[in-house]
């Protein structure tokens, strides 16, 4: 007889944006002509003084335990990019908890405070993995889906019509991954009376804080009045420093609010390996001058893959204000997974189906602007368009 898994994980889905990642692998394997604009990593590798300082740390003997919060170098360089960039004072040692990557910490802090029955509120279209991680608590994601058509406009009394006495948490991710929405101080307001007036946790996700346009400036939601109390904010090293396969993010919040997503962490990951560490010191404190040319490409490509998309029939690109993606609405009488599938066979091109980010994300494309370099992303678009005006 087959031994059963637990029954949350029967409801638990692969992942839209690593499924994408595989099947591109899979066809460069077989020696096809792959363009991947699925995944969101970079395709650029490591700066070189980052490399460096993973090496020398490797090379010194760091590679044995360490701290579970994290190491003084580290959360001390984090603190002071928390108070330069994101307007939070933060005690080091208390105050920041290092994860092996920024998924793991979401995951950490989700299942240190939702259980059985705790509905969440989820910002749509959101992220593939926050669902999934709230059914793997036992909770409830309730989807508040945001129109298109008012470029996802968040305000108070939309998440206030999904609240409800079992209402636990809120999850945002600014700027939003895949919409390339960045909120408003207004619209972070708006969040921040609803969490205070229902005394709900906030789960900030800033994995794109530095990547926002035309004059944006980021603002963290834990740099709000009275918020700093009731939120936790998810960072990565992964977009502007490509250290995806470095696996290293950090939650930050109050040494209370962080204390359950600690022993979560505790008994899984137990702490982030020290080389890594000494490399995302390298990252914090070192030159920043690719931050700013990947973010200027970046730039150059939403406004020309937005303008060539809006001139299939039938499809509608918004041009994103952060981020590293476009989310094209198409009209076509197809399932966003169907597309992608057709755009695999017939274009050679991987991109990732808007169903993946929620129910309201269907008839969506996420389409990433960093995943291959500028020239195959504009090659590869051309392929999409191609095939969008054969299908209509």
């Amino acid at each position: 007889m087959p031994i059963n898994a637990a029954g949350r994980i029967n409801r638990v889905q692969a992942p839209a944006t690593t499924s994408a990642g595989e099947r591109a692998r899979e066809l460069e394997r077989q020696g096809v002509d792959v363009i991947d604009l699925g995944q969101s990593s970079p395709h650029y590798v490591t700066p070189d003084h980052i490399v460096e300082a993973g090496i020398k740390a490797l090379r010194d003997g760091l590679t044995n335990v360490s701290f579970v919060r994290g190491m003084p170098e580290f959360v001390e360089a984090m603190a002071r990019k928390l108070a330069e960039h994101n307007r939070i004072t933060v005690q080091s040692e208390r105050d920041i908890l290092v994860t092996p990557g920024s998924k793991q910490g979401l995951y950490d802090v989700i299942n240190g405070y939702i259980g059985p029955g705790d509905e969440v509120l989820l910002i749509e279209p959101t992220w593939v993995s926050f669902s999934q991680q709230i059914e793997l608590a036992g909770g409830i994601s309730v989807g508040v889906a945001l129109d298109a058509e008012s470029e996802y406009l968040l305000s108070y009394e939309i998440l206030k019509s999904h609240t409800t006495s079992r209402t636990k948490a809120i999850v945002v991710n600014n700027p939003n991954n895949p919409t390339g929405r960045a909120y408003t101080e207004a619209e972070l307001r708006d969040v921040s009376r609803l969490a205070q007036e229902f005394n709900l946790l906030v789960i900030c996700d800033e994995t794109y804080e530095y990547f926002l346009y035309d004059g944006r400036k980021h603002i963290s939601i834990a740099s709000l009045p009275g918020m700093w109390e009731r939120t936790v904010t998810s960072f990565t090293f992964t977009k502007a420093y490509a250290m995806a396969g470095w696996r290293l993010g950090c939650l930050v919040g109050t040494s209370a609010l962080l204390e359950p997503a600690v022993r979560v962490h505790d008994h899984t990951s137990s702490f982030v390996s020290p080389f890594v560490q000494m490399a995302g010191v390298a990252a914090l404190n070192g030159a920043q001058n690719h931050v700013a040319a990947w973010r200027e490409e970046c730039d150059e490509l939403r406004l020309k893959v937005a303008e060539r998309l809006n001139k299939v029939s039938g499809i509608n690109c918004a041009v994103p204000q952060g981020a590293t993606f476009v989310f094209p609405r198409y009209t076509a009488n197809l399932a966003s997974v169907d597309i992608a599938r057709l755009l695999i066979d017939r274009a050679q091109v991987v991109v990732t189906p808007g169903v993946g980010f929620g129910r309201s994300a269907e008839q969506h494309l996420r389409i990433a602007l960093m995943r291959s370099p500028a020239d195959r992303v504009i090659q590869g678009v051309e392929r999409v368009a191609n095939v969008l005006e054969g299908i209509g």
